[in-house]
């Protein structure tokens, strides 16, 4: 079977609430076998106004959020690889080399259902990360969970939303965990019970 290069885009282009319905979901590309995702931070680019060590440990508890649903998040270190590269290392970092209505941008390849590479990129130069840092959070954990497999979720109240597809909504109203139905759909994708984890949570 012919490797695929599946590019998952996070186009937000407004907040959401959880009153309106997106579009239907899409099937997930794959997931990690084994439950683990290994990912390298890359600090080069990261807003001026945050402070490295802060911006570093943003990124780090984003990804530590989805352990909720049986994944391992493994923290690699950092390097000086770009995400993008496709080259079988996951990378996390911040970059100007995408669209800039983007806030942030997750890319990877797939095989056969099974994940084999997923980059996340952040547009360091978005303002409304700093006049509201709540917004950058929800940002990190979506991508970490484009990142495990997971597609957008059809409800506006999710991490895991479309937020072109749902209204205006103050940012410090958006979710900084993965909800009920976020954790739903990662079970679905990793089953309690494969993912050698007790109490589906990592470590």
């Amino acid at each position: 079977m012919l490797k695929r290069t599946i590019p998952l885009l996070l186009a937000l282009g407004c907040f959401c609430i959880p009153t309106a319905v997106a579009q239907s979901q899409r099937p997930s590309p794959g997931r990690w076998i084994p439950a683990e995702y290994r990912w390298f931070y890359n600090p080069a680019n990261a807003p001026g106004w945050l402070d490295p060590d802060t911006a570093r440990s943003l990124v780090t508890e984003a990804a530590r959020k989805w352990e909720l649903c049986g994944v391992r998040m493994h923290y690699q270190g950092e390097t000086e690889a770009k995400p993008g590269l496709m080259d079988r290392r996951n990378v996390v970092g911040w970059s100007l080399e995408m669209p800039p209505r983007l806030r942030g941008l997750t890319l990877g390849q797939a095989e056969g259902g099974r994940l084999l590479e997923r980059d996340i990129a952040f547009r360091p130069d978005r303002e409304e990360f700093r006049r509201f840092p709540h917004l950058l959070q929800k940002v990190l954990v979506h991508e970490f969970g484009h990142a495990i497999g997971l597609t957008h979720s059809s409800r506006c109240d999710d991490v895991m939303t479309l937020a072109a597809d749902c209204p205006r909504a103050h940012p410090d109203t958006l979710p900084l965990t993965p909800t009920g139905h976020d954790l739903e759909r990662c079970q679905a994708l990793y089953p309690p019970g494969t993912t050698g984890l007790k109490g589906g949570k990592g470590s």
